[in-house]
């Protein structure tokens, strides 16, 4: 009788496998490190910051650097001190400045994508195309005309001055983002709309609008965090703290008598709150726009 011999199979280690989690952990860290650095360092004192090494956990926390904005101390009114008083009010202007274009350009690129995603006519390629390439010409180029122009208005150091401006760079990209996203709405939709006797309005207020709201979010954001993040025409429009946005002001951190890393690192956190908060409310609308919108119908 004849005995069977088990013979153990050669393991074979999934390199893979494992190149692709070490990827996936460097570029996770390459991500949150710079983030985590940033927030640590607010809460630290200006000696643990710039210590050699440095101190990756706040060895003594404090909240100096925060309650600086209200009530700066000493050493804040001498290095960098009106960038500290006028913290609050950029942060404001920002808000309302990025609100208001977000607003603004979903208004405007709704009736224009809806019309270049169900309307036929002539050159309606062309004109997209055209859309596109204002937006690739070099803000440097046209800031001087901006600015004489915005100085004609008398606009100059205005929130319509800056929500004009970032309109105009949010709208192209914005058309586009919804362009492809109303495609992919099913047309029976509004068609069985119009059999219930809904008007235009009607129909898009109440069908059309709801279904696409994923690519109006995801489009609304987009505007949103480009007026957020701009820096040069914020700082060419503005001159006071009246409609100064977060971007200039912290740039003013930094002067040639000294600078103050904790507060500058507390005042990019702030920065980087109502960003973040506005992407974790709209999380899931974010992604589905985004995706269903870069499927062309």
């Amino acid at each position: 009788m004849s005995t069977v011999v088990n013979v153990p199979l050669r393991y074979r280690i999934p390199w893979k496998k494992i190149v692709l989690y070490l990827l996936a952990v460097g570029f996770a860290l390459y991500l949150v490190l710079p983030f985590y650095w940033i927030v640590a360092m607010s809460f630290m004192h200006e000696v643990d910051a710039i210590s050699v090494p440095p101190h990756w956990v706040p060895t003594h926390p404090t909240l100096e650097n925060y309650l600086g904005f209200v009530r700066p101390n000493t050493a804040q009114e001498l290095v960098g001190g009106r960038a500290v008083s006028e913290t609050p009010y950029s942060l404001r202007n920002s808000l309302v400045v990025a609100t208001a274009t977000a607003v603004l350009n979903l208004a405007l690129a709704t009736f224009a994508a809806y019309s270049f995603s169900r309307l036929k006519f002539r050159g309606s390629q062309v004109l997209l195309v055209l859309y596109l390439l204002t937006r690739m010409v070099p803000g440097i180029a046209i800031i001087i005309p901006f600015y004489l122009l915005m100085r004609s208005f008398g606009l100059l150091d205005t929130y319509l001055a800056l929500i004009l401006s970032y309109t105009t760079f949010a709208l192209p990209i914005t058309i586009w983002i919804l362009k492809d996203f109303f495609r992919s709405v099913p047309r029976e939709l509004e068609e069985a709309a119009r059999v219930d006797r809904c008007g235009w309005f009607r129909t898009m207020w109440t069908v059309f609008l709801p279904v696409a709201a994923p690519g109006l979010v995801a489009a609304a954001v987009f505007a949103f965090m480009t007026a957020w993040n701009e820096f040069m025409f914020a700082l060419f429009l503005t001159s006071t703290k009246a409609a100064k946005t977060i971007p200039v002001v912290a740039a003013n951190f930094a002067t040639d008598f000294n600078t103050q890393f904790t507060v500058m690192a507390a005042a990019g956190v702030l920065a980087v709150v109502p960003p973040l908060v506005l992407a974790l409310l709209f999380q899931r609308k974010l992604v589905q726009g985004m995706a269903a919108g870069s499927v062309k119908g």
